[in-house]
């Protein structure tokens, strides 16, 4: 792959926030009869219906630290200039009728969502879907609350999703301070997944992958979307470090060019017409651009490394939230 431009350099590990600074100021909120909080940090403002406690304690953390995560792990990217918006209700009804506040006549769209909530203009709309869940898909949405408000290009919509996904993995420490901290191969749900898929004969190829949508896999199947999500997680894993980290420094790159809006003229050299944009969001060859090698070259070693994932004595691996490359079969 071509190398990384001059001056692009990985970031190093972000310096440890201190939470007692974290929150800035809280005050209180009401949607509707439910009263609430709202608490500010230098990053977000969040609007809490919730009435578990533990999820406004340290959600306001939990998402600073996301942040830094989204910046760092995968090379030195901007932060954003403005908070972002966070709605996180209590229940689904609530998250129902905010949804349908904020969006307006699109809302219909947004009521489809099933679990969890989303990210639309900035602004993430979520509600309480569990203890460690909320915070999963917190940091899922988080990341395209992120990009919606500080990419200038947009990524294609698998790199996008599979960069949510691979946001999501993240532990507690044990030392009882209530700080996360995010290790993407700590992700049960997406693993499991992709076993589940190997086993019954359903992983997409990497060139089908790429050019699909889960809104399109989900009418065929539901379990193909799930095998979707899945998938993502573990391209972004493989492109990060399979082969030796052979394509970390192509991905690198297509984040370095979306976020400062260079993504669409480096792609227009190879995509013709008027439907540059959505060939963007949608285009097999985009690998091929920056790795010099077509989503369909590279299918073979893409499956080899889902394989290499999922075998069996990797799942330790994945609790731990380490890396299950180099893990040595176990019998688990």
């Amino acid at each position: 792959p071509p190398p990384a431009s001059p001056g692009f350099v990985t970031a190093p590990k972000p310096p440890e926030m201190d939470p007692a600074k974290v929150v800035l100021g809280t005050a209180p909120w009401t949607f509707e009869a439910r009263e609430g909080r709202v608490i500010e940090t230098r990053s977000y403002r969040i609007m809490i219906t919730s009435r578990r406690q533990l999820l406004t304690d340290r959600l306001p953390i939990f998402m600073e630290f996301a942040l830094n995560h989204y910046t760092s792990t995968l090379g030195s990217l901007p932060r954003p200039a403005e908070q972002m918006e966070s709605y996180v209700m209590d229940n689904r009804p609530e998250w129902a009728r905010m949804t349908q506040r904020v969006m307006g006549e699109e809302a219909d769209l947004y009521l489809r969502i099933q679990r969890g909530g989303f990210s639309s203009n900035g602004r993430a709309i979520l509600y309480d879907i569990g203890r460690r869940d909320t915070f999963a898909i917190a940091a899922h949405e988080g990341w395209h609350q992120y990009t919606q408000r500080t990419f200038r290009n947009p990524l294609p919509v698998t790199l996008e999703e599979g960069i949510a996904t691979y946001m999501e993995g993240f532990r507690w420490r044990e030392d009882n301070t209530g700080l996360p901290d995010f290790l993407p191969w700590a992700n049960l749900e997406r693993y499991d997944q992709l076993r589940q898929a190997d086993r019954s004969g359903k992983l997409l190829r990497l060139d089908r992958l790429m050019r699909s949508t889960p809104q399109e896999l989900m009418s065929q199947d539901p379990d193909l979307a799930l095998t979707y999500y899945a998938q993502g997680w573990a391209l972004i894993h493989f492109l990060n470090e399979g082969e030796g980290g052979r394509y970390q420094p192509a991905l690198q790159q297509i984040l370095a060019d979306a976020a400062a809006g260079r993504l669409m003229s480096r792609v227009s050299q190879s995509v013709r017409g008027n439907s540059r944009g959505a060939m963007i969001r949608r285009n097999v060859d985009l690998l091929d651009v920056y790795t010099g090698r077509p989503a369909a070259d590279l299918n073979d070693e893409y499956q080899s490394f889902l394989k290499q994932i999922i075998k069996q004595g990797t799942r330790p691996k994945i609790t731990a939230g380490e890396s299950p490359i180099a893990a040595v079969p176990s019998g688990a």
